[in-house]
């Protein structure tokens, strides 16, 4: 073989470690931008959900002085079948309609499902967070089971047993008049029977059901706002670290 026909094995070996390099360059800048960019969305969702949860809180604390005042009604009626000095008229239309307001805790929950359903959990890089976030989910499922079991005391059981003795337009009329101005009930002309309402140990027995599944939401929503504060603190951590 003459020297014109040698291959020149050193050149292509440059230029075959030069095209390898460059292709693990271009991988490398790709991977570079890709986290990038998934960097920049965790914090746009990391920043979304600390306002989320912040929101959550505050309807949290709102749920929870409402299911508060709820619960004592049940008490103050619970204390009159039990042979407290008898309250006025007034007074028990408020407790009873009290007693019936529906209570349910629905926190905002936009960013999160979108976060769920687009897969965007995977990322959140901290471990601590997505379990948090868990948490919360799963605290929230049971919450509206026992809410939901709550009502159904009232609605399947409670109101049936008032109906055609406490007059239902009363209750909405003195019941909510601190905080209604614009029920346009006049005054019933059937009077309550109030005494054979207290007189009767089924409605004491379904005020104590109501009354323990109340207790019930109330500690699932104090686990809730304990969760959500957990979740912001853990937020801002993430934050300050980018």
């Amino acid at each position: 073989m003459t020297d014109r026909q040698k291959v020149p094995w050193a050149r292509l070996g440059v230029e075959s470690v030069a095209i390898v390099a460059s292709i693990l360059i271009a991988f490398a800048i790709d991977t570079w931008w890709d986290e990038r960019q998934d960097r920049e969305h965790e914090r746009i969702y990391l920043g979304s959900l600390r306002q989320e949860f912040a929101d959550s809180l505050a309807a949290a604390a709102s749920s929870e002085e409402l299911r508060h005042v709820t619960v004592a009604a049940h008490e103050s009626l619970v204390a009159q079948i039990q042979g407290a000095r008898r309250a006025p008229d007034g007074d028990l239309y408020t407790w009873i309609s009290l007693a019936s307001y529906p209570i349910q805790y629905n926190p905002p929950r936009a960013v999160f499902n979108d976060l769920v359903a687009s897969g965007g959990t995977l990322l959140i890089r901290s471990d601590e967070l997505r379990l948090a976030l868990a948490r919360f989910d799963q605290e929230l499922v049971y919450l509206k089971d026992v809410d939901d079991t709550t009502w159904a005391v009232w609605g399947q059981r409670i109101q049936p047993f008032l109906e055609g003795r406490v007059p239902r337009v009363e209750r909405l009329r003195q019941g909510f008049a601190a905080t209604r101005t614009d029920l346009p009930f006049g005054q019933s002309p059937h009077k309550p029977d109030f005494d054979g309402v207290l007189a009767d140990p089924r409605f004491e027995d379904m005020l104590a059901e109501r009354w323990l599944r109340l207790q019930n939401g109330l500690l699932s929503i104090q686990r809730l706002s304990m969760f959500a504060t957990e979740i912001i603190k853990l937020i801002d951590v993430e934050l300050e670290q980018q």
